[in-house]
């Protein structure tokens, strides 16, 4: 009895050793460069999760679900190549944030992915590319403060771009969450209007007047053109406001006082904080579009155990 059921152990360890290392079996070749299972997987499984993301529709195609992660495997042999070529090395903390983050994912989705077959070495692979990804970018654009014309195009950018102020913002609804009455919505707006018309030019006095009337003024907000969190013409409106003034900019739910506050004069920490997002807007796309011409020279080879994948995903 006890060798039957040593062996029965045995068997169930082959078998389980098989299914770990299958998703270890080539499911791609590009540029003659091996792309294991669990890699392929990933980004299958990351397509299929968001193909909006890839550009893809609702429940795409096996094939298009399939072109979206080679594509993505291309991506990442790119980064790989790219990052070892350039001689660039993460640093210490670069490394510790993606331990973390593979921690927290792993935390968060062990059950998803082993179910999937993607093991915690693999998403580290590829949490590690993505930030092969980030430096190429940056080793490419970011010319370093030292470079005077680099900087005045990021520095332009960011304060042609960006707009900083603070609000006080009421809706035309009541403490019960009904809407106002025309009679509440004109007493509303003549409490709005006299604070504004008494804001002065002491922002903290003003802050203390919106308490005494029941409202309370945001924390700073700086906020990008284009950015959707306020309404569509907000920016806009804000961005031709004097800085250090006030107006009240009315919209059929809400309405705003708006103290503009001038981004330059709240120091270059504000900027240096913005930088690499200002970065990442001007460059983004042209690094884009090279990248994706070059990946086009990439030759790849399709194992089948690549179409049993994306029929096991899909």
């Amino acid at each position: 009895m006890k060798r039957f059921a040593a062996l029965f152990f045995a068997v169930i360890m082959i078998f389980s050793l098989a299914a770990c290392s299958g998703q270890k079996k080539t499911a791609l070749e590009i540029a003659e460069t091996e792309i294991n299972g669990e890699i392929f997987t990933y980004y299958l499984d990351q397509v299929k999760q968001a193909p909006s993301d890839y550009g893809l529709g609702v429940n795409p195609l096996k094939k298009d679900l399939k072109a979206a992660a080679i594509n993505e495997c291309k991506k990442y042999l790119a980064a790989n190549t790219g990052f070892n070529e350039k001689g660039l090395r993460l640093t210490s903390s670069e490394k510790v944030e993606i331990s973390q983050t593979v921690n927290n994912y792993w935390i968060r989705f062990e059950n998803h992915y082993n179910e999937i077959g993607v093991s915690k070495p693999t998403l580290t692979k590829i949490f590690t590319s993505n930030a092969y990804k980030d430096a190429l970018f940056a080793a490419e654009y970011d010319k370093g403060t030292g470079n005077a014309e680099a900087e005045a195009i990021l520095q332009d950018y960011f304060y042609s771009n960006y707009i900083s102020f603070r609000t006080v913002c009421a809706y035309y609804t009541t403490v019960d969450g009904s809407p106002m009455t025309q009679l509440e919505k004109t007493q509303l707006m003549t409490v709005i209007d006299s604070l504004a018309a008494n804001a002065g030019t002491d922002i903290e006095k003003f802050a203390e007047e919106t308490r005494a009337a029941g409202y309370s003024l945001s924390d700073s907000v700086i906020l990008k053109k284009g950015a959707g969190a306020y309404p569509e013409d907000f920016y806009e409106k804000v961005s031709e406001q004097s800085n250090n003034t006030v107006q009240v900019i009315v919209y059929d739910e809400c309405v705003f006082i708006v103290w503009k506050e001038s981004l330059k004069e709240k120091g270059e920490s504000v900027y240096f904080s913005y930088r690499s997002a200002c970065i990442n807007d001007l460059y983004y796309e042209e690094y884009q579009n090279a990248l994706n011409e070059y990946l086009e020279t990439f030759d790849v080879k399709e194992k089948a155990f690549a179409d049993r994948l994306v029929n096991k995903i899909s």
